[in-house]
């Protein structure tokens, strides 16, 4: 029996509820997902509304692409590209993946190279000879297909929650910067009141 062929396409706002379910399916089965992880837990559900205006913003958006990969219409993939530069002094674009999933269901069926596929179509429409990729810290599985595929580690990217960024990070320096950005102020300032007295007299 002829198996049914697997096919990529960008998604469409009618993908909403099967995109939740593929996110939702994926990363509960993250272990790095898990109650009392040291990896924070970023996943909430959005409404079918919000999902299906998130992806009809996408597709209207020329630098992020949000695909599919189906098996008789099901949805059993997806990947997200986006556009961006090197660093902020290079104008030069290079293909960015992220949020590579694949239905745990459809796994070792050449779902994730199909997706990664259109990134690399990708990078060679827009003359980028590098593409990045990441993928949780959690997700084992999703490294060892990276890595097999050629991808090696350049950087490590971290998150946190904003209250905790206020509390340990910002709340530490606001202080201290805050007076500097004062002293700088009273400064110029007096320089200022020194050249206009200057130039009455």
């Amino acid at each position: 029996m002829a198996r049914t062929p697997l096919e990529v396409r960008e998604a469409v706002p009618a993908d909403a509820r099967a995109l939740i379910d593929l996110w939702s399916v994926c990363v509960s089965g993250d272990p790095g997902a898990s109650e009392g992880s040291s990896v924070v837990r970023l996943w909430e559900a959005p409404s079918l509304t919000e999902a299906a205006e998130a992806v009809r913003l996408l597709e209207a958006d020329p630098r992020r692409r949000l695909c599919v990969a189906t098996v008789a219409d099901n949805v059993v993939g997806a990947i997200q590209l986006e556009l961006t530069t090197r660093t902020p002094l290079h104008l030069s674009s290079t293909v960015i993946v992220s949020e590579l999933h694949v239905d745990p269901r459809s796994r070792r069926r050449g779902v994730a190279s199909s997706l990664m596929g259109v990134a690399a179509q990708w990078a060679e429409d827009v003359g980028s000879s590098v593409v990045y990729a990441w993928a949780p810290s959690a997700s084992r599985d999703a490294h060892r297909f990276l890595t097999r595929i050629g991808f090696g580690q350049f950087a490590t990217v971290r998150a946190a929650r904003v209250r905790t960024l206020r509390a340990r990070a910002v709340g530490r320096g606001s202080s201290r910067s805050t007076g500097r950005l004062i002293a700088v102020r009273r400064s110029l300032q007096r320089t200022h009141e020194a050249l206009a007295r200057s130039a009455r007299d």
